[in-house]
C-alpha cells in the first residue's frame, strides 16, 4: 500500500502543478469582479490560458483562450442583458474563420469571413 502511494505521489504534484488557477485581476466598485483571469502553471512560469470580463451587474462581457501568449480559438462576447454579441474566431493571435455580430434580439446581422488576418468577405445579413 505504501509503495503504491509513493508512486502516485509524483503523478499527484505533476497534475497540481498542470492545474488552472483562477485569479481576480480587477473588481467593479461594488465589488463584483470585473476581469478574471486563470493560469496554468505556477510562480513566474505561470501562463494566462483564459480571461473572462464582466459587466458590473455581474453578466459575462465576454470570454476567451489564450495558447503561448496569444488569442485562440472561440471568443465569445455578450450584451449586458446576457444575449450574444460577437463570436469571434482566432488561430495564434490573428482572426480566421467566421466571426459572427448579433443584433440586441440575438440575430446574426453581419458575417466577417477572415483567412489568417485577412479579411476576404463581408456579408450584411440585414440587407438581405
Amino acid at each position: 500500500m505504501t509503495y503504491r502511494l509513493a508512486a502516485l505521489l509524483p503523478v499527484l504534484f505533476l497534475l497540481m502543478g498542470c492545474s488552472t488557477h483562477k485569479f481576480v485581476a480587477a473588481s467593479h466598485p461594488n465589488g463584483k469582479p470585473e476581469v478574471v483571469v486563470y493560469m496554468k502553471g505556477k510562480g513566474e512560469e505561470a501562463v494566462k490560458v483564459m480571461e473572462k470580463v464582466y459587466y458590473p451587474n455581474g453578466q459575462l462581457e465576454y470570454t476567451g483562450t489564450f495558447e503561448n501568449g496569444v488569442e485562440q480559438g472561440e471568443w465569445m462576447y455578450y450584451y449586458e442583458n446576457g444575449t450574444k454579441k460577437f463570436k469571434e474566431i482566432w488561430d495564434k493571435g490573428v482572426e480566421n474563420g467566421i466571426h459572427l455580430d448579433y443584433s440586441p434580439d440575438g440575430q446574426v446581422y453581419r458575417e466577417l469571413h477572415y483567412d489568417h488576418g485577412r479579411l476576404v468577405k463581408e456579408i450584411n445579413n440585414s440587407t438581405r
